[in-house]
């Protein structure tokens, strides 16, 4: 009478090693490639510092034109070019033609310069460069909160998916029970064939969904793994988690924590004295760049020019006249700055308003699972009894099956209420901040 049915294999291999939170949120901080990702990024910006940095120090440049003159190049000089003299008359005596052919040349060029007013300048581009790899930082630490905030979701809907599988196998154990005791009750013709038929059907339905949740825990655990930066065919069990609160904490309190901790707010503020420097770059403009230097040419391969000059002095360029451009680029960039500081306390309205509706879901999912768990408890012991009761035959088979479907419904919405619960604390935690 009883129906062959092949039962799925557990979703948690028991000789697996317990992965804590904890552990899985350490291991994640050191080997998500995106947060790796992240701070290779913040690396990159230590060397733009260091390239930026560099141009505080002499420049050297060297430059060499070597080719074939298209043409000759030619010097005349009249007679007396160079003077006329008692002893020897003039000199050249008749006037005299120096050539040089088409032929192959070398030009050289070589500077040394020193920066002297230009130092003001750099450092303000230091300063800039700077405020961006803090800011390449503050991603960093971006990274590293919403990799955390993701691995305690993914962790608390694992347990709470396990949850669910815990249930329907104990589902599928209660109605294999009463396969069994049908079946006797068929050999002994106390219940009709019609009842029996309908618990075997139940029973398929629970195998059924007790291999869709086992699947989709499989699945789950995979990527987990994947969020681990590890093998995702790495085994491990998740530790049953109860109901947590979050302290003492208060809504004034949570929006403190996450005016100290939230990346964005830091970078807002960053951005803002970003834009300064950017006008206070704009206006350095109108200062001449003066800078102590040593220059050299040279030339091979030409009759009558020197084989080479060399010049040490200050060099200045100034440009007097701009038609206005750069009082219009100050302009902009003192709007920018505006712009920034605007932004910044935007920034911080909308975490507040964040924090407060993460706050709110939190303190809401927290009294739902409080109900939901009671009513829960209230109908497994209720199938227990009538459980018990239909092996004595004091009930029937329908109210067997009623309680078993009451028990699966509140079972179900154990396991949600459980999932949003552990969701809403996440996200309030990822909102003020936490690692």
């Amino acid at each position: 009478m009883a129906l062959a049915q092949e039962r799925p294999a557990s979703s948690q291999d028991a000789d697996a090693p317990v992965l804590t939170l904890d552990e899985a949120i350490s291991l994640a901080l050191q080997s998500n490639r995106l947060v790796k990702n992240a701070v290779l990024e913040a690396e990159k910006q230590n060397f733009r510092v260091n390239a930026a940095r560099t141009r505080r120090l002499p420049s050297v440049q060297i430059g060499v034109l070597g080719g074939q003159l298209l043409h000759a190049f030619d010097f005349t000089f009249p007679a007396g070019a160079f003077g006329t003299y008692a002893e020897t008359g003039p000199i050249p005596s008749t006037e005299a033609k120096v050539n040089t052919p088409s032929q192959f040349t070398t030009f050289m060029t070589g500077n040394i310069d020193f920066p002297l007013v230009n130092q003001y300048k750099i450092g303000l581009g230091i300063h800039t460069t700077e405020l961006g790899r803090d800011i390449a930082r503050e991603d960093v630490r971006a990274e590293r909160q919403k990799i955390a905030a993701d691995v305690r979701m993914a962790y608390f809907n694992l347990v709470a998916s396990q949850v669910a599988v815990d249930a329907a196998r104990e589902a599928v154990r209660t109605l294999e029970e009463a396969q069994r005791v049908t079946a006797r009750y068929v050999a002994e013709e106390t219940v009709l064939r019609a009842e029996a038929l309908e618990v075997d059907a139940r029973l398929a339905k629970s195998l059924y969904d007790l291999s869709v949740a086992d699947n989709g825990v499989s699945t789950q655990r995979e990527h987990f793994n994947e969020l681990l930066g590890r093998d995702l065919t790495m085994a491990f069990r998740v530790n049953p988690m109860l109901e947590e609160g979050a302290g003492e904490l208060t809504l004034a309190a949570a929006r403190q924590q996450a005016l100290q901790n939230r990346p964005e707010i830091r970078q807002a503020r960053l951005k803002e004295q970003q834009a300064e420097y950017d006008r206070r770059i704009a206006k350095a403009e109108y200062i001449p760049d003066v800078s102590l230097s040593l220059r050299y040419l040279g030339f091979h391969n030409f009759e009558v020019l020197p084989t080479s000059v060399t010049t040490a002095g200050v060099f200045l360029t100034w440009e007097p006249f701009d038609w206005g451009r750069r009082s219009d680029n100050i302009a902009e960039k003192a709007r920018t700055v505006i712009q920034a500081r605007n932004g910044a306390t935007e920034t911080e309205a909308q975490i507040a308003v964040e924090v407060g509706m993460k706050y709110r879901q939190w303190q809401e999912a927290s009294l739902l699972l409080k109900a939901t768990r009671t009513g829960h408890a209230a109908a497994v012991e209720q199938l227990r009894v009538t459980t018990n009761r239909y092996a004595e035959q004091a009930v029937l088979i329908r109210d067997l099956l009623q309680g078993q479907s009451r028990s699966s419904d509140a079972g179900f919405q154990y396991q949600h209420a459980l999932s949003t619960y552990w969701n809403a604390l996440a996200e309030l935690r990822r909102a003020i901040g936490d690692e």
